[in-house]
């Protein structure tokens, strides 16, 4: 029968408290040992680096022009998020009232019964569609019928 003993310096902590990303977040400092201290600084870095993301995405797209709930009506299309980094970038649209997903590595959506439209490159704040031989721009906080 194995026994695990505990050290008793273990067991106290000191409790910090830390302002990160807008979040108060409770650490619990313990041996540098302790597995669970370093998940705990591994979440921080998490949540630093998100708050990080949306604050450049802010400065780099903006606001959204038309604030609120998208309404789209039939026949329109809304590009609704750009997100990822890099060559992986996934935009997000509302065609003809139904959700598509296009990721940068691929021509057709991912999500999607349309096969109208064929991504040729994502471009932050716009994405480029081509529906046959027109080449057709979507650019967040606007819509187009």
């Amino acid at each position: 029968m194995k026994r695990v003993i505990k050290p008793r310096w273990a067991l106290a902590s000191i409790k910090k408290y830390l302002c990160v990303g807008g979040l108060l977040v409770v650490v619990t400092t313990a041996c540098a040992s302790d597995p669970n201290q370093l998940v705990l600084v591994d979440e921080l870095l998490k949540i630093d680096t998100q708050a990080a993301l949306v604050a450049a995405r802010r400065s780099i797209v903006g606001t959204l022009e038309r604030p609120g709930p998208a309404v789209v009506n039939d026949g329109e299309t809304i590009l609704l998020a750009i997100y990822g980094v890099g060559s992986s970038l996934t935009a997000e649209l509302l065609i003809d009232a139904e959700p598509h997903v296009f990721r940068a590595t691929r021509a057709q959506p991912v999500l999607g019964r349309t096969r109208r439209y064929t991504l040729e490159r994502i471009a932050p704040p716009c994405i480029h569609l081509r529906k046959s031989e027109a080449s057709e721009v979507f650019c967040l906080g606007t819509k187009q019928p």
